[in-house]
């Protein structure tokens, strides 16, 4: 890891949090976790949601669901490995990634599952009243 940058959390950055302040929503203790880990991707960009979409014209507008901790450990890794992931397919790069999910110690898994508490929040401050209604199967 020569001269790779990581971004250390700020939980003081008021744009990525709006309106999240409180203890209560978010424990010191998920805090001191996502602060373990040395993400790749600032924290601010892990957590938003894309702003491309491979959706249908008619479901762009739909609400997309908040990130979990798989989804958001693909973004960061696949940010970090971008030159060895290079031509590589969608769903080739999906599989290395979950073998190596399935690998990660307990530190990183903890670190993702944190931020994905946080991304979830974050999505329901965003996106207030989102309720998840799956389409029905045809």
């Amino acid at each position: 890891m020569s001269n790779e940058q990581f971004h250390q959390v700020n939980f003081n950055d008021k744009h990525i949090y709006e309106k999240l302040s409180d203890e209560v929503i978010f424990p010191e203790l998920d805090k001191q976790t996502i602060n373990s880990y040395n993400f790749y991707l600032p924290l601010d960009t892990l957590i938003s949601n894309s702003q491309t979409s491979r959706r249908p014209k008619k479901l762009r507008n739909k609400i997309p669901r908040p990130q979990n901790a798989w989804i958001l450990y693909r973004k960061d890794r696949l940010a970090r490995d971008a030159k060895v992931y290079r031509g590589w397919k969608a769903c080739d790069i999906s599989k290395d990634l979950g073998e190596r999910w399935k690998n990660e110690d307990e530190i990183t898994i903890e670190a993702f599952n944190a931020l994905a508490k946080l991304a979830k929040h974050r999505h329901g401050i965003v996106n207030e009243g989102y309720k998840y209604i799956p389409l029905k199967k045809r």
